[in-house]
C-alpha cells in the first residue's frame, strides 16, 4: 500500500500550467513541522506535490501561499537522465485535496453579500419590551 497523508501550508505562490497537450498541472511544496530536535530548533520538511486536472484549477483559484491544506496521496519517485548520470524526483501525486483554510483575498458569496449588507447604515425605531410582554 502506498498512500501519503499531509498537513501543512503551501510554501511558495502557486502558479497553474498546462501539458501540451492542455491538461491543468500544478506542481507546489507543502511546508510541514518536524518535531523539535535536540537543540530545541523548530525544524521544517518542504515536501514536492503533483496535483492534476480540476484539483489543481481548484487549487490555485481557491488557495495561496501560507494556507493551510491536507492532502492525501501516493508517494512517487521518477527517475530521469541528465549527460548520461541518473537523477531521481521524489514526490507526491495528490489524489485529493482539502482546504482546511479560505483564501483570504477572494471573498465567498456569503461574505460579499455581508460586506454589501453592512456597508450600509441601517437605522430601525427601537422598541421597549417588559418582562410582561414576553409569553413565558
Amino acid at each position: 500500500m502506498n498512500k501519503v497523508f499531509i498537513t501543512g501550508r503551501i510554501a511558495k505562490d502557486l502558479k497553474l500550467e498546462s501539458t501540451k497537450q492542455g491538461t491543468p498541472v500544478c506542481q507546489f511544496s507543502i511546508a510541514t513541522n518536524r518535531p523539535v530536535n535536540r537543540d530545541g530548533e523548530k525544524q521544517v520538511d518542504f515536501i514536492t506535490c503533483i496535483v492534476w486536472n480540476k484539483q489543481a484549477e481548484n487549487l490555485v483559484k481557491y488557495q495561496r501561499k501560507g494556507n493551510m491544506i491536507g492532502i492525501q496521496g501516493q508517494l512517487r519517485v521518477d527517475t530521469y537522465e541528465v549527460n548520461g548520470e541518473r537523477k531521481y524526483k521524489t514526490y507526491v501525486l495528490v489524489e485529493n485535496i482539502e482546504f482546511l483554510e479560505a483564501r483570504k483575498d477572494i471573498p465567498n458569496d456569503e461574505e460579499k453579500e455581508f460586506n454589501k449588507i453592512s456597508s450600509k447604515t441601517i437605522t430601525q425605531d427601537t422598541i421597549e419590551i417588559t418582562d410582561s410582554d414576553l409569553p413565558w
